[in-house]
């Protein structure tokens, strides 16, 4: 009979300790990973959102969507008023078109305070027009300006200095003639006057009212105005409008400017003309005053234009030579065939308010017979 023999025993694997995570060490694993997928997110969120604003840069919507709030701008709180002024050497571009700013914050050709021997200098006073919104520097009106009084045969050689920086309104021109302007020792000031926003707009240097994490997020991040543009489309349609409001301006001129001539802000504006007019004095400059309009006051023969008739008339009674260009921009849809049609790009580079390449050609011209025929010039 068979013996069985019994198998030595098995050595027993230990089992596995188990992980063990306190809860505060959940906690934060968890945050952890929510932030990852958040970051992420926002990651991708950001890239298209990079993708879409170089598409809007070359639409034809581009100043209006990306460059109105890519322009990075410097504070200076004083005098009075205070004024922006924009990054010194900073540069963009839009539809193609090239955005230098030079070493004093201004859209100029570099130059000196000091003005050169035997020069007469033109301070081309004003706002996003001035700054040529829309076009390229040698085309805006006060570029070619420089160019036509310099084909006379002038004893002097004419300098133009563009000071126009988008958001001013007359208060900050007053300020920043007053603190920078003068160094510049110009022998005439010319004052862009824009009809749509000089009346009622406000202060360069006035705070959005946002929180100032938005004011952030919109200055420094692609994904917040993409998302927030989309958010006014779909508010825009949900009121059957077709369009958002930065691209669809209000037609009633009451939106512009006040329709009773006796209103307070008249005198509220001209007090700052008379104060750059002033400084014109005490510094030896001469000062003019052109008059920008409305797309609509092209268009429209019915179209309010209290603003030219209370500012020509208090000029006139100031002795301040005004140039209104009015007349001429409708001259000039009257001669291109078929007339001009609202927001056909013929006079106006965008949507109701700054001129065109042709629009500062014709404003150039006219402007180099202004000064001619207002103002004290050297001997040729």
């Amino acid at each position: 009979m068979s013996q069985s023999v019994e198998a030595p025993p098995t050595k027993e694997t230990p089992p596995t300790p188990k992980l063990v995570i306190s809860k505060r060490a959940e906690f934060f694993l968890k945050l952890g990973m929510a932030l990852f997928s958040a970051l992420m997110v926002i990651g991708l969120l950001e890239g298209a959102a990079y993708v879409w604003e170089r598409a809007q840069a070359n639409s034809i919507y581009a100043w209006e969507l990306v460059a109105s709030r890519r322009i990075k701008l410097v504070e200076y709180t004083q005098p009075e008023a205070g004024y922006t002024l924009m990054e010194p050497e900073s540069h963009y571009e839009w539809q193609g078109i090239l955005v230098d700013i030079n070493s004093q914050g201004l859209r100029s050709p570099e130059t000196t305070y000091e003005k050169p021997a035997n020069t007469y200098r033109i301070l081309n006073l004003g706002d996003s027009i001035a700054m040529g919104w829309g076009v390229g520097m040698e085309e805006t009106y006060g570029q070619q300006l420089e160019q036509l009084m310099n084909q006379t045969d002038a004893a002097y050689p004419y300098e133009v200095i563009n000071a126009g920086v988008p958001g001013w309104n007359p208060s900050n021109e007053a300020a920043f003639l007053e603190a920078e302007g003068l160094k510049y020792e110009p022998d005439l000031i010319l004052l862009d006057m824009t009809i749509v926003n000089d009346i009622y707009g406000g202060s360069a240097l006035e705070k959005q009212d946002r929180p100032a994490l938005l004011e952030w997020l919109r200055a420094n991040t692609y994904f917040w105005p993409f998302l927030t543009i989309q958010m006014r489309w779909i508010e825009a349609r949900s009121q059957d409008r077709e369009r958002i409001d930065v691209i669809d301006p209000p037609t009633e001129a009451a939106s512009y400017f006040p329709l009773d001539p006796d209103a307070e802000q008249w005198d509220k504006i001209w007090q700052s003309i008379e104060r750059m007019n002033a400084l014109a004095e005490e510094n030896g400059a001469q000062f003019g005053l052109i008059l920008f309009p409305l797309e609509f006051q092209v268009l429209d023969e019915d179209y309010s234009i209290i603003p030219q008739e209370i500012i020509r008339e208090r000029a006139a009674a100031a002795d301040i030579p005004v140039l209104d260009l009015l007349p001429a921009y409708q001259q000039a849809c009257q001669q291109k065939p078929g007339g001009c049609q609202l927001e056909d790009r013929y006079l106006f580079a965008d949507v109701w308010m700054h001129p065109s390449a042709y629009g500062h050609e014709i404003t150039a011209v006219l402007t180099q017979t202004f000064i001619q025929e207002s103002f004290d010039l050297p001997l040729n």
